[in-house]
């Protein structure tokens, strides 16, 4: 099959990951995106506009007949998650059921976006993607939920899916998690860091959407499970030291309590990304964060 022939339907195309993967492959799939509210992807791609927890968005699938289903769509923020629980059990687990049924419908492949917060607590191990899951969050819950969803249709209707594990995601387009911290530097000259000894693999966003590129790409998978990671895993403290050190500006740094929902220690065993998808991270972090900061300078 061309690429151009390829119909990709991305839910959550607004978000920073979707939004920057279309951006950056608009003229080399046939996109449609599916959206809960206004964004810049219109301009770029066909988009429909319904929430992925309306059983709506089955029947819109159905009709949009795609061949892949890129989920990016979900209520993310470990913080939010805690205050808004219904909020992500609604989006990320009802959500993903609803497009489980569309991609069953239409026979399409399913990508889905997970996170490493399935995990929940480990101690000075890499993470392997057959480890047993027990996560300590919201969100890192409702993600394991979806993602039990996603296999046990598999099993009982023959879906076809991959599941992509991701860690710390930074970089330009976003102002969540560390982006927040990276911008706060630039614009209030101080920053505030809940903990500090979390011990984080953190990945740029370029090698993101290439390795989801090359997921999509490759139509020999079938029903596996990747971390999504780099060799960079470093504490919080020394991720700001090494902002800090890039920084023109003098910054000041607080340090408050790490929050009971946060794991203290992720390392991500990354050889099936390796071996599989042949991909290593290519922007290191003291790269990446110095990207963020220009880019950040101009669009502040």
């Amino acid at each position: 099959m061309n690429n151009k022939n390829m119909k990709v339907l991305v839910t959550g195309g607004e978000g920073f990951i979707g939004s920057s993967f279309i951006k950056k492959f608009s003229n080399e799939f046939d996109f449609v995106v599916i959206s809960s509210k206004k964004n810049d992807c219109k301009k770029i791609v066909k988009t429909e506009y319904v929430s992925v927890s309306d059983k709506k968005i089955i029947k819109t699938i159905e009709n949009l007949n795609p061949d892949v289903v890129i989920h990016f769509a979900a209520f993310s923020g470990l913080k939010k998650c805690e205050t808004e629980p219904e909020q992500a059990f609604n989006i990320n687990v009802t959500g993903t059921a609803n497009v489980v049924k569309g991609c069953l419908r239409t026979n399409a492949r399913l990508i889905f976006i997970s996170t490493r917060e399935v995990y929940g607590p480990t101690i000075s191990k890499e993470s392997n993607e057959a480890d047993l899951l027990n996560p300590i969050n919201i969100y890192g819950k409702t993600k394991m939920k979806a993602e039990k969803i996603i296999q046990k249709d598999a099993k009982n209707s023959g879906l076809n899916y991959i599941i992509l594990r991701l860690t710390n995601v930074y970089g330009p387009g976003s102002d969540s998690g560390v982006n927040n911290i990276i911008r706060k530097s630039l614009s209030e000259g101080k920053i505030s860091v809940n903990g500090g000894e979390q011990v984080l693999n953190f990945i740029f966003i370029e090698d993101v959407i290439e390795l989801i590129h090359l997921v999509l790409l490759n139509g020999k998978l079938f029903r596996q499970i990747f971390n999504i990671g780099s060799k960079d895993t470093i504490s919080l403290k020394k991720f700001v030291e090494i902002l800090m050190g890039l920084s023109n500006n003098k910054v000041g740094v607080e340090f408050g309590e790490k929050p009971n929902f946060e794991s203290l220690f992720f390392r991500p065993d990354i050889k099936k990304q390796q071996n599989i998808l042949a991909y290593n991270s290519k922007i290191s972090l003291k790269e990446g964060i110095n990207k963020t900061l220009q880019y950040m300078k101009i669009n502040l």
